[in-house]
């Protein structure tokens, strides 16, 4: 097994979140040879493609969409052998590359098998271990997930049911880690990881009806399973895929593309340059304590997109106390 680790972006129809985003993923790995990077496209799209050959950027893509669970059984089926792997949602803009090392450290010195964000609504401990503040839930979002080779083979991958709603079964493959024995929640994320990733919340590209999910917004084929107590499922795939390239590593047209376009977000322009900067912004006040850091962070967000949708709904619930 290697002692290398693999970080992957996750994405489907959301080009435009890539191209804002990847950038500093693909720096840090270019900084740090003990990271890999790879993008993982559900489905088929040649703008994707064009884009991952323009710059050289490691891309698996399957033949047909199957959701975000069978997307990340085809990188581990492609990449068994990493010693840890992480999971993002192409909306996740990183801050801190730090938080993977943390999180690697937490996992070795915890005996824990698997990380995901969680929700502080069904919180069921809160400690301080390894310096951070830990939280145990009962629920939690995929947003940002990391994985050990060993957890990996012992509860095995994303259950193919969900293949026919292109989403969901990814709490179902959580509580799997419970239920085998490896740690004593499905869910378990610190509360300093916040600060290290923005997240961005742009329309899902699969439509979720409220009505289908019940209060924790499992389906109820998700709730059988979960109930079910499983703790296993053989890591497959469905529909064909294809990657890119042979062999992962530092990337050099990045580089090169990096140190000749050293802004932020460097391939916006104009008027979504101004709204991405501005929700930048926006969505990191809540992040800090200072007061005054908060006032710059948000006469910054004013500066380039007074009516952005994050500085509105900052306004709105945080100084006005409206939900």
């Amino acid at each position: 097994m290697s002692k290398k680790f693999l970080i992957t972006i996750t994405t489907c129809n959301r080009l435009s979140e890539v191209k804002k985003y990847i950038w500093d993923y693909l720096r840090f790995v270019n900084s740090d040879s003990q990271f890999d990077f790879v993008l993982a496209l559900d489905g088929n799209n040649q703008e994707y493609i064009e884009f991952a050959h323009t710059y050289d950027i490691p891309l698996i893509y399957s033949d047909e969409r199957e959701g975000v669970g069978l997307s990340k059984n085809r990188v581990l089926t492609q990449f068994p052998n990493y010693g840890f792997y992480f999971f993002l949602d192409d909306d996740i803009e990183l801050l801190n590359p730090m938080i993977f090392e943390t999180c690697i450290s937490l996992m070795k010195d915890q005996g824990y098998h698997h990380l995901c964000g969680n929700h502080i609504k069904s919180q069921t401990f809160k400690g301080k271990l390894n310096g951070l503040s830990v939280t145990y839930s009962l629920t939690g979002g995929g947003y940002f997930t990391g994985y050990s080779n060993e957890g990996i083979k012992t509860v095995g991958g994303f259950h193919t049911k969900f293949a026919q709603f292109q989403r969901y079964g990814h709490s179902e493959h959580s509580y799997r880690f419970l239920h085998s024995g490896l740690q004593k929640s499905p869910f378990i994320f610190f509360e300093e990881g916040l600060d290290s990733v923005i997240i961005h919340s742009p329309a899902s590209v699969t439509t979720h009806l409220p009505e289908d999910t019940n209060k924790n917004e499992w389906v109820k084929e998700e709730q059988e399973l979960i109930d079910n107590k499983m703790t296993f499922f053989p890591l497959e795939t469905i529909s064909p895929f294809h990657f890119n390239y042979k062999s992962l590593g530092f990337n050099q047209k990045v580089a090169d593309f990096l140190l000749s376009h050293p802004q932020k977000y460097p391939l916006t322009k104009g008027k979504d340059r101004k709204i991405a900067l501005a929700e930048h912004y926006a969505l990191q006040i809540q992040k800090t304590k200072g007061i005054f850091q908060k006032i710059a962070l948000l006469l910054k967000s004013a500066w380039y997109s007074p009516t952005n949708v994050a500085l509105k709904h900052y306004i709105k619930t945080q100084l006005f106390g409206k939900r």
